[in-house]
Parts: C-alpha cells; sequence; structure tokens
C-alpha cells in the first residue's frame, strides 16, 4: 500500500493511502464479524425452536423481538475463542529469537509469556490453530448444503441436471477436498503440520460432543434420530 500510495498520490503523501486502506479493512472485519454473528444467533435460535439445542435459545425478546440470549452466547464464546487464539499467536514458526524476548520490556503486559525461543517454536500456534478449526466447520457447512441441494432436488420436475446436480456436486467436491487437506499437508510436508492436526483434533471433540447431545435429546424427548417416512413430493 505505501508503494502504491505513492505512485498515486505522489512520493510523501503513502501513509494516508495506507492508512484509509486499513481504516476500510477494520471496518470490513467488523461488518463480516457482524454477520457472522447475526447468522449463527439465528441459526442457533432456529435449532432452540426445533428442539436441537437448549430450549430457551429459542426465546425472542418481549421488547426487541431478537434472539438476544443466542447473542450474548455467542458473543461470549467468541470473545473466548478471540483470547486463546492470540495465546499463543507467537508459537511455532513465528517464535522470535532469544535476542528479541531478552530485548522486551519486563512487565506482566509486555513479556509475559515468552520464555525461550525452542520452547516457543514446539508450541502451535493458536492463530494458525483457530483458523483452520473455524475454517473446517465452514466447509462442512457448505459441503453439507450442496449435498442438501441434490438430495432435496432429486425427482423434482423442476430438476435441472445443471443446476441441482453438477454446481452442487462440484461444490462438495471442493470442500471435500479442502478438508482432505488438513490430513494431505502434514503428510506430505506442506507446510507446518501441529496446527492443522490439532484443528482437526479440535472437529472431532466438538462434533462427538454434537452428536452425543443431539443422541441423548433425541431420546429424552422421544423423537426419531432418522427420519423413516418422507413426505410425497411435488
Amino acid at each position: 500500500m505505501i508503494i502504491v500510495g505513492d505512485g498515486l498520490l505522489g512520493h510523501g503523501n503513502r501513509k494516508y493511502f495506507m492508512l484509509g486502506e486499513a481504516i476500510t479493512v477494520f471496518l470490513a472485519l467488523i461488518g463480516t464479524t457482524l454477520a457472522c454473528m447475526n447468522t449463527g444467533a439465528r441459526v442457533t435460535y432456529a435449532m432452540g425452536k426445533d428442539d436441537e439445542a437448549p430450549e430457551h435459545f429459542g426465546i425472542l425478546h418481549a421488547r426487541s423481538l431478537t434472539p438476544r440470549r443466542a447473542i450474548w452466547t455467542l458473543t461470549f464464546i467468541s470473545a473466548i475463542i478471540g483470547v486463546v487464539a492470540i495465546s499463543l499467536a507467537f508459537g511455532d514458526s513465528a517464535a522470535p529469537t532469544d535476542a528479541t524476548i531478552a530485548a522486551l520490556p519486563h512487565g506482566i503486559l509486555s513479556s509475559f509469556g515468552y520464555s525461550t525461543h525452542d520452547k516457543m517454536a514446539a508450541l502451535p500456534n493458536s492463530l494458525l490453530t483457530i483458523t483452520p478449526t473455524s475454517n473446517f466447520g465452514t466447509f462442512i457447512l457448505y459441503g453439507l448444503s450442496c449435498l442438501l441441494c441434490i438430495v432435496a432436488y432429486d425427482r423434482r420436475h423442476d430438476y435441472n441436471v445443471v443446476r441441482h446436480k453438477l454446481i452442487p456436486g462440484f461444490g462438495l467436491l471442493a470442500n471435500l477436498v479442502c478438508m482432505a487437506f488438513y490430513l494431505i499437508s502434514p503428510v506430505f510436508g506442506l507446510g507446518t503440520f501441529k496446527e492443522p492436526l490439532l484443528a482437526l483434533g479440535i472437529s472431532a471433540a466438538w462434533g462427538i460432543y454434537g452428536a452425543y447431545y443431539f443422541l441423548r435429546s433425541s431420546k429424552a424427548k422421544g423423537k426419531p434420530v432418522l427420519l423413516t417416512r418422507v413426505g410425497s413430493r411435488h
């Protein structure tokens, strides 16, 4: 941005272009975060309404008519994940040298958590762990959406092989390849290996807990786990 700013605004004005770019990116991140929070809160609200999550998530606030409990719960969880994400941001390959660590001001707000280069390099990078963990869930969601499109439009009168099989089929395949890369990357030494495997472990633990909660909740409410009867197609 500094180089482009020099070329567009003239030498000496590059910092203004850089700051403008930084501000727009910051605003875009806020907008993206709000969009994700709104989507997640309403999906959680729908799960609460369908008895697939604790029922208090399916309650709207009497005055604002918003799923306030779901919003605050996701805000709290997101804040915790954010703290965890930056706790070891200088782990693995981002570990600073011993000379850099020694030059840090000694205090809880400046040097807390910094040990030695070798010890920090042996730890996974928390930021690189949280990011692929989040992306893995996105790949699953998009992949299942593509699969649902294929199944839902099968044998319908408005079925189109391009829109309802080829395009979602390509999307499903692309997401499966992205998820497979979590194992392919460590096996073939493409980049770091600790973070993808740790992301898979976190995703697996979350999936096992979700499956356990779903089975236990369905059994307690007398709901079938699998559909045994499908309604007529129109």
